[in-house]
């Protein structure tokens, strides 16, 4: 079998893990210490974004830096919340056996990245967080990186998303984009789909 690609890159939250819970449970702890009447609902909305440029379309942006201190302490405390979709960690390890590279692009930091990440107990080639210094989806930036540290061509990736920045940040790259039909977002736009993680093994060959 040759696969189409050489590299197989994958968002984190609403394609390899279900963190919904975690997530509303941190939004909980921010909107108690803050006292802030933000819904849960208007923060999950635009997940996909780093934390910061959420903050700014929020109108939070002068309290950004503590929120997200907030935010991250009561995620990185409740991990037991978070979930990996069924049949996930399977279809990843087959991938990996067939001697595709994978990787992992999301908006999420590097620290709780990781930890989530220990669950799988599988090496991915690359991760990719946002930082301080660099642009987060829908910029492609974060997608250039893997490829280049992998040493992978546009043309040899193709990134498994959820949300409306992920397709944005593929289109960017000039990569191709599978949308993952059992996450957070919806895609009206005519674009592959998996309906189900195992879908992937027959789009990548």
């Amino acid at each position: 079998m040759n696969p189409k690609y050489k590299l197989i890159l994958f968002d984190l939250d609403g394609v390899l893990i279900d963190s919904k819970r975690n997530m509303e449970l941190s939004w909980s702890a921010v909107q108690a210490t803050f006292e802030l009447n933000v819904p849960f609902e208007k923060y999950f909305e635009l997940i996909g974004r780093p934390f910061n440029d959420i903050m700014t379309k929020l109108g939070l942006n002068d309290q950004a830096d503590k929120i997200k201190s907030v935010y991250n302490v009561a995620s990185s405390c409740r991990i037991d919340l978070i979930d990996t979709y069924n049949n996930c960690i399977e279809v990843v390890e087959k991938i990996k056996k067939m001697g595709i590279r994978i990787g992992v692009v999301t908006s999420k930091d590097k620290i709780r990245t990781l930890e989530i990440l220990k669950i799988f107990n599988l090496l991915f080639d690359v991760v990719e967080c946002p930082d301080d210094k660099s642009r987060g989806k829908p910029s492609p930036d974060p997608l250039f990186r893997a490829m280049l540290k992998c040493q992978r061509d546009p043309s040899e990736t193709v990134y498994i998303g959820d949300m409306d920045v992920d397709l944005g940040a593929a289109k960017r790259a000039g990569i191709d984009y599978i949308h993952a039909d059992w996450g957070y977002g919806n895609c009206s736009l005519d674009v592959i789909k998996a309906s189900k993680p195992d879908d992937i093994l027959k789009l990548i060959v």
